[in-house]
């Protein structure tokens, strides 16, 4: 009788009744309207950060190359992960790469893979990319030595002051506004569209709304 008895309550707890799966479900509900934006923002927050660590390795990569090679910046970011050959290597300047400073080049000196074509490019945050194609930045005019066309700019100057400028492209300009704070501080004045003339990450929003950035890696020593 008693074994009849438990057996028939046992039956009466198999499962949820319809209240109980109601009331869980409403407090996995209430959880996930918590959770879910902070893991989304967090997510989010990463990627200026992301954006800005790989800035600075390519920076310290052309730093130690320079140091090394005791020839200055490299044209490619190539240059950085794998040795230069001699027919393909040049330098920021444009000036083809000696034999002896190719010997002198110790790295990789940055963890990544990218080929020697012009076009391609490194991942970072935001689905945003670093180009290969290294360029000098005159910090005077605000202008990169060439332009999308790959012409030299007329008001590009070699006796301003001058930096190696990494390329970045993909950000949107609010990207853009959030990586600046995070180089340059909130302050900075690029945070105003179009002004483009100040700290080391500068951008420009042209009408289109493609931003073009720069970041001013290490100045050049003329």
């Amino acid at each position: 009788m008693l074994i009849a008895k438990w057996m028939n309550i046992a039956r009466r707890r198999d499962g949820f009744t319809l209240i109980e799966t109601i009331v869980t479900v409403g407090i996995l509900a209430v959880i996930a309207a918590f959770v879910i934006p902070t893991v989304v923002q967090k997510v989010g927050a990463g990627d200026p950060v992301k954006a800005q660590n790989d800035l600075n390795s390519v920076r310290t990569a052309m730093e130690t190359f320079a140091t090394d090679s005791k020839a200055g910046f490299p044209h490619q970011i190539s240059s950085l992960t794998s040795k230069p050959v001699a027919a393909l290597s040049k330098l920021i300047d444009s000036s083809a790469m000696t034999l002896n400073q190719i010997a002198a080049w110790s790295g990789p000196y940055l963890g990544a893979t990218i080929s020697t074509a012009l076009g391609d490019s490194l991942a970072t945050g935001y689905s945003a990319y670093i180009m290969n194609f290294l360029d000098r930045y005159d910090i005077t005019n605000n202008i990169p030595e060439h332009n999308a066309a790959g012409a030299i700019n007329a008001t590009f100057s070699t006796t301003n002051t001058l930096f190696a400028g990494v390329q970045v492209h993909g950000l949107t300009p609010n990207q853009a506004r959030a990586l600046n704070a995070l180089v340059d501080g909130a302050g900075d004045p690029n945070q105003v569209d179009g002004s483009n003339t100040t700290g080391r990450f500068r951008f420009a929003i042209p009408v289109a709304g493609v931003v073009v950035a720069f970041y001013l890696a290490a100045p050049i020593t003329q």
